[in-house]
């Protein structure tokens, strides 16, 4: 993946007209706090909200937390005013930016020119970072397209519950993750989920899955990142904060995984120095997919250990 990637496992999404939420939010491991512009706040409350993430942003101690902020889809009258309005308000607090319902890879570009002009503008030493959020039939489509459709781009994002609507899928009770009742004998969303995956790791971008719904099922949630998590994903959304602690869990390298990693690259290091072309490790021959699995449990590990964050 990118070295600029940061800590992804969990990001919290906090509607941004909701004060005292946002403010807790920054107390807590998730990795992410997210101020979202965009579903949970009503159409009457969003200049409103707007002007509360820009207080918030300027305001916060984030700490070790990744700051972001979901805006408007951009087939919306909201969106232009999201970007401009809190970028050049407090974009030096803002770390990424996520893209709600990503059609087309078109929408991320003009993202990307409208934050070039305001970073420019505002001399802005660093580069805001974008997550796509692929949310329909016509964005999985072009998921591949999108993903390698501009350089801030960091991570992709699924969410279910539009993209389960835009399908017609029919709803068992909680939309998406957690849904209840057989709704198909198999997993509905393994398709899609493997379909983005696949598109953020040929870009050497980060995978997030779609939230759980049932915050109070624990063991429904490790069981949806486990699979996730299976399929290459390296974080999740989160909607409450006891889902936080086992969504960083399990999308940490484990002990287990981050020992044998150190070996094979330790074996990996020694066999160069020798000038050794095969190198073997408890009997089993070390192969470049071996090395380079082992080097992102290394990064992965090194990155959240960096910035502080709970394992």
């Amino acid at each position: 993946m990118k070295e600029t990637i940061r800590p992804c496992r969990s990001i919290i999404s906090v509607p941004a007209h909701r004060e005292k939420m946002a403010a807790k939010a920054w107390r807590l491991d998730a990795d992410v706090v997210m101020l979202d512009l965009e579903d949970s706040v009503p159409v009457d409350q969003k200049d409103e909200a707007r002007k509360l993430a820009i207080a918030i942003l300027r305001g916060a101690s984030p700490g070790s937390h990744v700051r972001s902020c979901r805006i408007n889809g951009m087939d919306t009258p909201f969106a232009y005013r999201d970007l401009i309005d809190i970028v050049e308000a407090a974009g030096e607090s803002l770390d990424t930016i996520v893209i709600a319902k990503v059609n087309d890879a078109a929408e991320v570009k003009a993202v990307d020119y409208f934050l070039t002009q305001i970073e420019l503008r505002m001399g802005l030493g660093r580069r805001i970072g974008l997550h796509p959020s692929i949310e329909t039939a016509a964005g999985m489509m072009r998921v591949e397209e999108i993903a390698f459709s501009s350089p801030r781009i960091e991570a992709l994002v699924f969410g279910v519950a539009d993209y389960s609507a835009s399908l017609t899928m029919p709803g068992g009770g909680i939309s998406g993750h957690g849904e209840r009742g057989a709704l198909y004998s198999g997993d509905r969303f393994h398709f899609p989920l493997s379909r983005m995956a696949m598109a953020a790791k040929a870009a050497g971008l980060a995978a997030i899955d779609a939230p759980y719904g049932d915050y109070k099922d624990p063991e429904g949630l490790r069981r949806s990142c486990s699979m996730s998590a299976g399929l290459g994903y390296d974080g999740k959304w989160v909607i409450h904060p006891d889902q936080i602690a086992i969504v960083n869990e399990l999308y940490s390298p484990s002990e287990a995984d981050l020992q044998r990693s150190a070996r094979i690259l330790e074996a990996y290091e020694q066999g160069r120095a020798a000038g050794v072309g095969a190198i073997a490790l408890d009997g089993k021959m070390i192969d470049g997919a071996s090395i380079r699995v082992a080097q992102v449990v290394r990064a992965r590990w090194e990155a959240i250990a960096k910035r502080g964050l709970k394992s």
